[in-house]
C-alpha cells in the first residue's frame, strides 16, 4: 500500500487550477516569445529588464519543453501549429483538415496536449 502512496506522489496529476495555468501559459507563449526576442535585440538596460527578461526566457522554455515531451506525435503537431506558431483554432482545424478527421478530434488532440503540457509542467517547477 505504502508503494502505491508514493507512486502517486512521484507522478502527480494536474489539477483544475493547474490545468488552467497551462492554459493561460499556453495562450500568453506568442506574445512572451515576442518580447524575448525584443530583448535579444536590444538588450535590458536596467535591474528590472533584466529579471523580466529571465524570467520571459524561463517562461518560454519550460512551455516548448513540456510540448517536446508530448508523447503521442499527432497531438505534439497540433500543439506546436496552435500555440507554439500562435494559429488559431480555426486555422489548426483547418491546416490539419488533411487528416480527415473532424474539428472535434482536433478540439480532443488539443485538450490532450493542454492535459500533457499541464501534467508535464508539475515536474518543471
Amino acid at each position: 500500500m505504502s508503494v502505491m502512496y508514493m507512486m502517486e506522489e512521484l507522478f502527480p496529476k494536474a489539477t483544475k487550477a493547474d490545468i488552467a495555468r497551462a492554459k493561460e501559459d499556453l495562450r500568453k507563449y506568442r506574445e512572451d516569445k515576442q518580447k524575448v526576442l525584443l530583448f535579444e535585440s536590444e538588450p535590458p538596460e536596467t535591474e528590472i529588464q533584466i529579471r523580466r527578461q529571465a524570467a520571459l526566457i524561463k517562461s518560454t522554455r519550460r512551455i516548448e519543453r513540456a510540448i517536446s515531451q508530448i508523447t503521442f506525435a499527432d497531438v505534439r503537431s497540433v500543439m506546436e501549429y496552435r500555440f507554439l506558431k500562435g494559429n488559431s483554432r480555426a486555422a489548426t482545424i483547418l491546416y490539419f483538415s488533411g487528416w480527415h478527421c473532424c474539428e472535434k478530434t482536433i478540439d480532443r488532440k488539443i485538450t490532450e496536449g493542454i492535459l500533457s503540457v499541464a501534467d508535464t509542467l508539475l515536474y518543471l517547477d
